[in-house]
């Protein structure tokens, strides 16, 4: 059984630096470090840095004085962010810059009177972070949603969470122009979201059958495993080796890895020693 792991598989130039520079901060801080939210959607990372001593936080005034907060990969709201340094706390912001774009437009298309649309999940932190930089009115669209009316807007701004699917994307940004008289659209998606897309789809189309792997809460992950269930029946979405089973693989002969952004690579590598195994044990 032949595996190949997608090129772009694992960790992005984003996660990589978050996590580097939270277990860097361990290293030299003097008190208890803490995480705002986890670090990243990846549960062996965060059980890492529990190891550590490490722990995660949901809010400011949930963190004792004299602590190391570290700002998840995907941002913090502004409110929070405000809070800690308001009390004085070392703030450590492991924001990953690509999700700081959005950010950034955000709350500057908001003070210039656009009504923001944002293209993404509203529950997700990122986009919660987003949000909370506007100071007017914003409307967050899941993929897939329609425009809905928005009496007596004339002007809009549309950004984008960096991990959505960008046909999504599009797709709002070409119903705004039929509907408000500007449009100012800001492609926020990462490019690495992009490429680890086409990536999935090419290797989901050579193989009989594909394995993703990464957190169940990672939206990146999910992306890619949908985008591999259209081209490959065969898709299964893992967080570790220990979830594979052998049935998957009768009659494959050759199998595709691919893993969200916040997969670390011992993980990945955990996932084709596994396959190996398998296929030894079979011949």
């Amino acid at each position: 059984m032949r595996v190949t792991v997608a090129r772009t598989a694992g960790f992005c130039w984003g996660v990589r630096r978050t996590v580097d520079k939270t277990f860097e901060t361990i290293a030299d801080a003097d008190g208890p470090v803490v995480t705002l939210g986890p670090v990243i959607h990846n549960p062996q990372v965060i059980a890492r840095l529990n190891s550590e001593g490490v722990q995660v936080k949901d809010t400011v005034a949930d963190i004792a004085d004299g602590t190391t907060v570290v700002v998840r990969t995907h941002g913090a709201v502004k409110s929070e962010m405000e809070a800690a340094r308001a009390r004085g706390l070392d703030v450590v912001d492991g924001t990953c810059p690509y999700v700081k774009a959005p950010q950034v437009y955000t709350q500057r298309m908001s003070r210039d009177g656009y009504h923001i649309i944002v293209v993404g999940d509203a529950k997700h932190p990122e986009i919660r972070g987003v949000v909370s930089y506007s100071v007017g009115p914003v409307t967050v669209l899941a993929p897939g949603e329609p425009v809905p009316e928005l009496p007596g807007v004339k002007k809009v701004a549309v950004v984008a969470q960096t991990t959505i699917i960008g046909e999504a994307f599009k797709s709002v940004v070409a119903d705004c122009a039929l509907r408000f008289k500007e449009v100012r659209a800001f492609n926020t998606i990462c490019y690495d979201t992009d490429e680890r897309q086409t990536d999935a789809r090419s290797l989901a189309a050579e193989v009989d059958a594909v394995l993703v792997v990464g957190g169940k809460q990672s939206a990146n992950t999910r992306h890619l495993a949908e985008i591999c269930s259209e081209l490959q029946p065969r898709t299964y979405h893992i967080e570790t080796a220990a979830e594979i089973q052998p049935d998957w693989f009768k009659g494959v002969e050759s199998v595709g890895v691919s893993a969200g952004a916040s997969t670390p690579d011992w993980v990945i590598e955990d996932v084709v020693a596994k396959l190996e195994h398998l296929d030894a044990a079979a011949a």
